[in-house]
């Protein structure tokens, strides 16, 4: 019994264990892209920009429902198969596509050298922490202690919508509107401002375009994409 116990969890974790390698060299580079030069600076809070920005997150706030509050908290979860999930399907889990994971995980924390030195640049304030009119869930507040421009969650929803879009153009227009809800739902929780929001997208936007000058991405970008269309049935 302990036996057979013993090769069930070996064949899971086997299953969720990448056949084929990713490449271990960084997808971009803090050289590779001048972050800080090509986002805007964020509004200062107490500018006419900043007050519309805050402005914005408080009607936001205001028509939040329990089940809206629900996606705002299961939209904590920064992988591919939380925000591509409601697009992809209930099969789209990391048993059954391991190599995409692997290979957005990868793209995130690469992508982090984009939005890490503007965080510190501007060293915003997030909204919760700047205005008590800003009510967010406390383990949300506790968990987002950093910087607030750009938001990182928004660039993770920007990243896997604009990847995912190339890999799977038959859905390109679900999977923007849902890496947009993703970064949506951050704002609302009241961990980053709507700005944070558009700033994410443009970082996500550099990021992916220089990425894809890279011939290491390029081999891991079509290795996935042959896993995700063959797993989902698609030619």
């Amino acid at each position: 019994m302990r036996k057979s116990a013993f090769f069930a969890f070996a064949l899971a974790c086997l299953a969720a264990t990448p056949a084929i390698a990713l490449s271990d060299k960084p997808y971009i580079t803090a050289t590779d892209v001048d972050f800080p030069m090509l986002l805007p600076p964020p509004p200062a809070e107490n500018s006419p920009l900043g007050k519309l920005d805050l402005e914005a997150l408080l009607a936001l706030q205001k028509n939040i429902t329990p089940e809206r509050m629900a996606a705002i908290q299961a939209d904590t979860v920064q992988d591919v198969y939380q925000v591509a999930g409601p697009v992809l399907g209930a099969k789209f889990t990391k048993v059954n596509f391991a190599l995409t994971g692997a290979f957005f995980d990868k793209v995130v924390k690469d992508g982090g050298v984009g939005v890490g030195p503007i965080n510190q640049k501007y060293k915003k304030l997030r909204p919760f922490q700047y205005s008590k009119d800003v009510h967010t869930p406390e383990n949300i507040a506790k968990a987002s202690q950093g910087p607030t421009y750009p938001s990182g969650h928004s660039t993770t929803g920007a990243e896997v919508a604009l990847i995912l879009g190339m890999m799977i153009p038959e859905k390109r227009e679900a999977l923007y509107e849902r890496g947009w809800q993703y970064g949506i739902n951050r704002v609302t929780s009241g961990a980053a401002y709507p700005s944070d929001f558009e700033g994410a997208h443009i970082a996500a936007t550099l990021a992916v375009n220089q990425m894809s000058k890279n011939p290491e991405f390029r081999a891991d970008f079509d290795a996935v994409k042959a896993e995700l269309r063959k797993g989902l049935g698609m030619p």
